[in-house]
């Protein structure tokens, strides 16, 4: 019987440059007309964003902001090394991405045996940025695909009555690649540049569901005309369900796979009643209190209007990730919530891992 080893991390592309941009994407929300006049202001944000904004907006937080992420990163890193996995499955959402105004689908697994991740091509979030490595903006990370084990997930998933979609090239190879989710997240657990050996299933999932064409995957829906919802993501609950499923063909093949889950929490251009300006740090809370107890049904059962109201769609990453290791009985060992109010977005990292090793 296979194992499988659960992880769970940010792909938050400020990491990905100095400390002194980390703080951009708040700076780009205040010039919307749609945040309040008295929120542009810095002294009427909540106490502890402001402590975070300081003297020098932002970038002392930014640097304690990093730190922290990437104690927890390395330790995710040393893990899935030790664990020697035969596939490393990436759940990851596709922001408008590979999937625009032709195709939008709940799920789609990638069945191919390489991939060239073009790590700062993010064009859509405005002028690049000198990136942490110092690495040319047309950087190309290669990474190899396991087409084996993603046709048998792809299988298994339909077997067990989901409608997956799968695909055997990109859309857009030369620009978007896989686009950032699974970019930044294989940047970031080679943050050290150590390199990367282990071959990648990614499984794109539409987790900005009502605001994905209308926000363009971003924040379109701050600076355009309003224009109507699209149709919802799948709900929480199935994917939950995928990740069981997935989990129970995992434990029976001949493979040894990490699942991962990667996302930032609340999106502080996501929620609405903060008036896009910081994000739910409260409800992202209660969540990782669920989490960290290993309460995984508390996840499963959380509603999809609950979720966006907390501007935590990305959490639909994490429901495959958690529904698996509710199926395999695995609690997390190490777990790890890193609060912020200004940079967009709380982070977790956390790894879960078969008691019996």
């Amino acid at each position: 019987m296979a194992e499988v080893l659960g992880v769970g991390l940010s792909h938050f592309p400020g990491f990905a440059y100095d400390d002194e941009a980390m703080s951009l994407r708040v700076r780009q929300v205040l010039t919307s007309d749609r945040v309040p006049a008295h929120l542009k202001d810095p002294r009427n944000w909540p106490e502890p964003m402001q402590r975070e904004w300081g003297s020098d907006e932002g970038t002392t937080a930014a640097r304690e902001h990093r730190r922290q992420f990437l104690e927890g990163v390395r330790k995710i890193r040393r893990a899935i090394d030790d664990f020697k996995p035969d596939a490393v499955v990436i759940f990851g959402d596709d922001q408008y991405e590979n999937f625009r105004e032709d195709c939008i689908t709940p799920f789609c697994v990638y069945i191919l045996p390489s991939f060239d991740l073009h790590l700062f091509n993010w064009t859509r979030v405005g002028t690049p940025e000198p990136n942490v490595w110092r690495e040319p903006q047309d950087k190309v990370m290669s990474v190899a695909g396991q087409p084996e084990v993603a046709r048998y997930l792809t299988k298994a998933a339909i077997e067990a009555e989901f409608d997956m979609s799968y695909a055997y090239k990109l859309h857009y190879p030369d620009t978007d690649g896989l686009g950032h989710a699974f970019n930044f997240t294989l940047a970031y657990l080679d943050y050290d540049r150590s390199g990367w050996p282990h071959p990648i299933v990614p499984v794109a999932v539409n987790a900005y569901g009502s605001g994905i064409i209308r926000n363009k995957g971003l924040v379109s829906h701050l600076f355009e005309s309003d224009r109507e919802a699209d149709p919802p993501a799948a709900s929480p609950k199935r994917g939950f369900q995928l990740g069981q499923a997935l989990a129970r063909a995992a434990r029976e093949s001949p493979w040894r796979m990490v699942f991962v889950g990667t996302s930032s929490w609340s999106h502080a251009f996501l929620t609405e009643k903060h008036h896009y300006v910081y994000p739910d740090v409260e409800t992202d809370r209660r969540r990782f209190e669920s989490l960290r107890q290993g309460d995984y049904l508390a996840w499963r059962d959380i509603q999809l209007s609950e979720l966006e109201a907390a501007g935590e769609h990305e959490l639909l990453n994490w429901m495959p990730l958690v529904g698996a290791m509710h199926e395999l009985g695995q609690k997390p060992t190490y777990c790890q919530f890193i609060e912020t109010y200004l940079m967009n977005s709380c982070k977790c990292n956390v790894i879960m891992e078969d008691a019996r090793r």
